[in-house]
């Protein structure tokens, strides 16, 4: 299992460069536009006040944008869908590509288990995305807040950017469940994509109706930015996307093993 942990790192790294590099490309746009509008945010939240509230939510808008906390938490919202999308994908493609590909057949005929394999997979996994996170904290710290003047908070940076990776194993936990749970890869893709679309739905809603019992809904709901960066991580909620994480991984591993190829 530890070979297979290391060749899956090995012939993964590619992808987690060319997604990083997208996010570079995000977040120097991003910095491009804060100091291009820096002088001018004052102006710009008056006017966003006159915005209907459902359009100020879905474009991730919780603060005054002429303060730090209200700018980083404005264009975490964007790279958060960047990051979303990478560990569902990832998720999505970490075992099935394997069948996608044609390579299932050899892969789950070597001397080692399907359940040892989808698990080295799922390890492998994990360590790409907390480096995705990691890498997307950094960039959004040097990028987006220092420009700001820095937050007010002591350790936001780092409640967030954990918040952001603990997200990223959600979906990436329904995206390996998916997968597992459909024979034909294309199918598993769409649905993710469904998933994705169902869970930002869901975290307007709740957060435009105040309904708490729709937090728990949603992913996106569960380390929520500007929560996060104030009061810090939910420990209920972290327990809770264990729970969940481990829950997933089971099933699609109990899955796998039964599958036929």
């Amino acid at each position: 299992m530890k070979t297979l942990f290391k060749k899956e790192l090995r012939l993964s790294r590619r992808l987690l460069c060319i997604w990083m590099a997208i996010m570079l490309v995000l977040c120097v746009f991003c910095w491009f536009e804060s100091m291009s509008l820096k002088d001018s945010l004052g102006e710009l939240s008056g006017m966003l006040e006159q915005f209907p509230r459902l359009l100020v939510i879905m474009f991730g808008i919780k603060a005054d944008l002429s303060t730090a906390i209200g700018w980083y938490s404005c264009l975490y919202f964007w790279t958060t869908i960047l990051a979303v999308a990478y560990g569902m994908s990832l998720g999505v493609s970490c075992v099935a590509k394997e069948k996608n590909r044609g390579t299932a057949a050899y892969l789950f005929t070597k001397p080692v288990s399907r359940r040892q394999i989808v698990l080295a997979k799922a390890a492998s996994s994990g360590v790409n995305l907390a480096a995705f996170a990691a890498f997307t904290g950094l960039c959004n710290y040097f990028l987006l807040v220092l420009p700001m003047g820095g937050l007010e908070q002591r350790g936001a940076m780092a409640a967030t950017t954990a918040g952001l990776f603990l997200t990223q194993v959600l979906f990436y936990d329904g995206g390996l469940l998916l997968a597992s749970l459909f024979r034909s890869y294309k199918v598993a893709v769409r649905a993710s994509a469904a998933a994705a679309v169902g869970a930002y739905a869901l975290c307007f809603t709740a957060e435009y109706t105040g309904l708490r019992l729709l937090d728990y809904l949603t992913p996106l709901r569960y380390f929520d930015v500007y929560e996060v960066t104030l009061h810090g991580l939910s420990l209920p909620r972290v327990l809770l996307t264990l729970l969940i994480t481990a829950a997933c991984v089971a099933a699609a591993v109990n899955r796998w093993d039964r599958r036929e190829l």
